[in-house]
This record gives structure tokens, C-alpha cells and sequence, in this order.
């Protein structure tokens, strides 16, 4: 008969391993969770700065489909007008824009939190181009280390008089 009673079951020595192996691990994880909740915040930071550039480079869109009313009579006048959109957009401008954030950043308290950004946007007439930049903080908590994100867009050609009412391509679903 052998002694199977003394085989049987895990070693004292084994379950300490098993313990301290899992309290490593959840001490490295806490410790990576600083560093991935910055890299949340800065990657929240980077969309709003995006989306803030999309707007800008949206609204130069909307303003440039539309011609001067001056050139609405003579179509070689139109044409030279509306070559680019210099008549509506001014070459650069500056202005201040804010994220309005539902998170609290830094260990502050209230759940909503503005972050400043910077807005410059510039027109190239001779190549008919809108560029924006935004100036975000890449980390809210060091608002002075600025990051910036840069789109930019070749505009279409102004195609609209102003006022124009533009057709809609959306069927009544009650009249099939």
C-alpha cells in the first residue's frame, strides 16, 4: 500500500507562489493604471481638437459654396469672382475655442470640465485651401505643454447663388 494521503492536494509552498504571484500582478496593474488613464484623456483631448478642426474647415465650406451676389448677372464676372474664395474667407484668423469635457481631469471635483484650445485658420487663394490648427493641451493637467492637430482642404468650387433653395433628394415615404 502506498502512501497516496501525503501526494494528494497542493503544497504549502506552492499555494505562497500562487498568492504572490497573483499580488504581483495586481500591483503591475494598478501601477499601468495612471498611465492609461492619461493616455485616455489625451486621446479625448486629441478627438475634441479634431473635431473642432472639422467644424472650422465645414464652416469655410458652407461659406464658400455660395457666390458674391455682386457676380449673380454676369456670368464672366462670376467666374472671375469666384475663381477662388478669397471674397469670403479672410486669409487667416485666430480665435479661442473650448472642449466642453464630461470627465473631471487632475483630481478635480466637478464632473464637467472646459479645456481651452486655440483655433488658427488660414486661406491659400492660389491653391483655394483652408488649413486648421488647434492647440490643445496634450495633458490637462499641464496646460502650458501644447500639442497641436492640423487638417486641411482644397474647396470646391462656389456653385450657389446666395439664397438659393437647394432640392432635396429625400422621398416623401407616403407617396410611393
Amino acid at each position: 500500500m502506498t502512501d497516496r494521503a501525503a501526494e494528494a492536494g497542493y503544497s504549502l509552498l506552492e499555494l505562497v507562489m500562487c498568492v504572490a504571484l497573483l499580488i504581483a500582478g495586481s500591483v503591475l496593474a494598478l501601477a499601468l493604471l495612471p498611465a492609461v488613464v492619461h493616455a485616455s484623456q489625451a486621446d479625448l483631448l486629441r478627438g475634441a481638437a479634431t473635431d473642432i478642426a472639422r467644424n472650422a474647415i465645414e464652416r469655410a465650406r458652407a461659406a464658400a459654396a455660395y457666390y458674391p451676389p455682386g457676380a449673380l448677372a454676369d456670368p464672366l464676372a462670376r467666374a472671375a469672382t469666384t475663381a477662388n474664395h478669397g471674397w469670403a474667407l479672410a486669409s487667416s484668423a485666430t480665435y479661442p475655442a473650448a472642449a466642453h469635457v464630461h470627465r473631471a481631469f487632475c483630481g478635480a471635483t466637478p464632473a464637467t470640465t472646459d479645456v481651452p484650445m486655440n483655433v488658427t485658420l488660414s486661406y491659400d487663394a492660389p491653391s483655394d485651401t483652408v488649413t486648421v490648427a488647434v492647440s490643445y493641451p496634450a495633458n490637462p493637467c499641464e496646460a502650458a505643454n501644447l500639442s497641436t492637430i492640423s487638417l486641411s482642404a482644397q474647396l470646391a468650387p462656389a456653385a450657389y447663388a446666395p439664397q438659393t433653395q437647394l432640392p432635396s433628394a429625400i422621398a416623401d415615404p407616403s407617396v410611393q
